[in-house]
């Protein structure tokens, strides 16, 4: 730094900040190189190393001794300052390249007292690249000879609006880039908005109807505490009934009531937006975070009409607020928090499904052009989704080039390969829905079905291919379509078994698959619908050789596992499909010696659990009841997950279950009633009749007990 009295003095309180102190010092460093500085510096407790960096950038270095409040650090740094102007930058922040206009207007005489420039508070670890960021207007720096000092514990601030009157100046090309609100830990995160509310009720106790305090509670609260909706309530009421300041802090204090309304699904919801819109229809919180909200809001309760109106509010603030084209007074006393990327691209989605509902095609086509899939979050890819195949099957527009520049641009490894792949898998699994049948039952007065507008991508991954499989006009075609794919894992199972219901047969010709591979895809197309399982005994009654066999064995697997032993038909005819294909099956994977009771052990549970349910049915088909039930109850120890298949089999297989009563058993019971009603519950003739073998044979018709068992069989 030069000797000469310096142009400009950049203040920094700090605490164990060893996690981007340096950064923030380094960031400092073309700044004073390009201007006369210097850097004061205050350590108000730290044992973490963070004083050993400061000790290398700054000019002067102080202790201040931490008194909870924030005012009080930052003016003892101001004491040691001698600059022209001051600078106040916190250690979690770090200065944009671009200081340009900073040191334009720090080397010139302008007339201003203050300048605020940009905090970009980032909400995501992916930082600028992921669009989750707010911009905040911070007045930072001030002119020495004010003589201005720093107010609040928390929260702290140069009183600035002298009659309501500002003086200054917004540098809105220089940003001060702040990841504060991302590196934190739930528990430092806890604690840090304990301190700070506690310093705020404080203040707030003194002034109970301060609406920078309400704000700040509000701010700092974020909805943690049960004291959240009272400062909302508050605030809102300090804005109705025109307190001091309402209508600088009222925009921000209405924003943050509408999203409160919203997220917690309040009555005052439409209200408190009809209040900003009235109070401060211009104001860019109104037209932004207000907006957006409103939109979100009306497509909720299926108002598209307002959900337009809304949504062209929104878009236009934000073209303006792009352009720097609004009042720039509105973000010093709070950021604006739905002017990211991120969220201009999810109002886009909404907005183009209202329209495309309002009968506006071609406009919805227009929002969802363009859009950056490497800054979406797997909500709005399901969201995209969703807009996509609403446009495709609601209208005849091409929607071919929208999906393949979306498709690339998701593909994009932004801000990093896993984020992509991520994404993708999202895509793949929110659009796999389409293909099943109920969602095209649904489709019967659409222009046509959803599925087809991932036919372009037939090429590029499964889920198209599985489009084009759907699409293709006959069995040959499907066939060289699933051929050509590397793994028919990534095949929605809908469009498989669509396929298989064609006629086509697994394994396909020419592209051989393990076993297991085949196991996964049965597990893919198992469901508990009479589809799937008229699919499964088809292939099990034709099945031929040992490829066809093992795929009929992982279906019928699947499906015992996908059942939920609810149909009698169904459960006993793939109970005997089962039983009867592992009969031919496992000779053909197995030696005979191990097919015997005693080394059972060597072969898969389920494979167990075939092996007895072979046993059971040959018993059952040759009229040993007994057999049958011994059979089934030991297999339960050969495979743990049958439970309910057994129990089904037991009750519901028809050569075991008892006959109905016949007309001497229904009389004998009748005359027993008789005597029975003749007698007290406890006297002795009842105890002795009921022992009678004559009570045994009809207890059942009479106390409602179970059948008489013996031997493992009703009788």
């Amino acid at each position: 730094m030069d000797k000469q009295q310096p142009l400009l003095s950049i203040g920094i309180i700090f605490k164990n900040e060893i996690r981007c102190l340096e950064r923030c010092l380094e960031s400092l460093q073309p700044l004073r190189k390009a201007i006369a500085c210097e850097l004061v510096m205050a350590d108000t407790g730290s044992d973490d190393g963070s004083r050993e960096i400061a000790e290398k950038y700054a000019d002067i270095l102080i202790d201040f001794p931490w008194i909870n409040d924030f005012a009080a650090a930052r003016n003892a740094v101001i004491d040691r300052c001698s600059g022209k102007w001051h600078m106040t930058v916190d250690c979690d922040e770090w200065l944009d390249a671009d200081i340009n206009r900073l040191v334009w207007f720090l080397s010139g005489e302008w007339g201003y007292d203050f300048a605020s420039l940009i905090v970009r508070n980032y909400k995501s670890l992916d930082l600028e690249k992921s669009g989750m960021f707010s911009d905040f207007a911070a007045c930072r720096i001030m002119r020495m000879s004010t003589g201005t000092r720093y107010e609040g514990a928390i929260h702290e601030h140069w009183n600035y609006i002298p009659d309501g009157v500002m003086n200054i100046l917004m540098l809105s090309d220089t940003i001060l880039h702040h990841d504060g609100y991302v590196f934190t830990d739930p528990e430092f995160s806890r604690k840090k908005i304990e301190r700070n509310m506690k310093l705020l009720k404080a203040e707030l106790a003194e002034d109970p109807n301060s609406l920078l305090l309400l704000m700040q509670c509000i701010e700092s609260d974020a909805n943690t505490s049960l004291d959240y909706m009272d400062y909302v309530y508050r605030a809102v009421e300090g804005v109705r009934s025109h307190s001091p300041q309402w209508n600088i802090f009222g925009p921000s204090i209405l924003r943050h009531a509408v999203l409160a309304a919203s997220t917690n699904n309040l009555p005052e919801l439409e209200e408190w937006i009809s209040l900003a819109e009235e109070y401060f229809p211009k104001s860019i919180f109104t037209r932004i975070d207000v907006a957006y909200l409103a939109l979100g809001h009306c497509w909720n309760v299926e108002n598209y009409e307002e959900c337009i109106r809304w949504g062209d509010i929104y878009m236009q603030a934000l073209s303006e607020y792009q352009r720097k084209d609004f009042d720039r007074s509105d973000i010093i006393s709070s950021p604006v928090s739905m002017s990211s990327p991120y969220w201009q691209q999810n109002a886009r989605i909404y907005l183009s499904a209202a329209c495309l509902f309002s009968h506006m095609p071609e406009r919805s086509h227009s929002l969802l052009s363009g859009l950056d899939a490497t800054l979406m979050d797997i909500a709005q890819i399901g969201n995209i989704v969703r807009g996509f195949c609403y446009l495709h099957s609601r209208s005849h527009l091409d929607t071919e080039a929208l999906l393949l520049d979306f498709w690339e641009s998701m593909n994009q490894p932004q801000p990093t390969a896993e984020k992509a792949e991520i994404r993708c898998a999202e895509f793949l699994r929110m659009s796999a829905g389409v293909f099943d049948q109920s969602y095209q039952e649904n489709e019967a007065d659409f222009c046509r079905p959803a599925y087809t507008l991932f036919i372009p991508l037939a090429d590029k991954c499964g889920l198209g291919a599985a489009a084009a499989v759907m699409d293709a006009p006959d069995a040959d075609t499907i066939t060289n379509i699933l051929s050509a794919q590397e793994s028919l894992n990534e095949i929605p199972a809908a469009a498989l078994l669509y396929a298989l219901e064609q006629g086509i047969e697994f394994p396909l010709p020419g592209h051989p698959i393990g076993i297991e591979e085949l196991a996964n895809i049965a597990g893919q197309l198992a469901q508990d619908t009479p589809r799937f399982y008229n699919l499964v005994l088809h292939t099990a009654e034709n099945a031929q050789g040992k490829a066809g066999l093992a795929w009929a064995q992982s279906l019928l697997i699947a499906a015992l596992r996908a059942n939920s032993w609810k149909d009698e038909e169904t459960g006993l005819s793939l109970a005997r499909a089962f039983a009867q294909t592992e009969k031919v099956f496992l000779p053909l994977y197995y030696a005979s010696d191990i097919l015997c009771e005693e080394n059972l052990f060597l072969l898969s549970p389920m494979h167990r659990f075939g092996w007895h349910c072979i046993q059971a049915f040959d018993a059952l088909d040759a009229g040993d009841k007994m057999q049958y039930i011994h059979f089934l109850r030991s297999s339960l120890t050969a495979c743990g997950g049958v439970k309910s298949m057994v129990k089904f089999l037991t009750e519901h297989t028809p050569e075991i279950q008892s006959p109905p009563p016949s007309e001497e058993l229904k009389a004998l019971a009748g005359q027993i009633r008789s005597v029975l009603s003749m007698y007290a519950p406890d006297d002795p003739a009842v105890m002795l009749l009921k022992q009678s073998d004559a009570y045994q044979q009809v207890a059942y018709l009479i106390e409602g007990a179970a059948v008489p068992v013996k031997g493992g069989l009703p009788q």
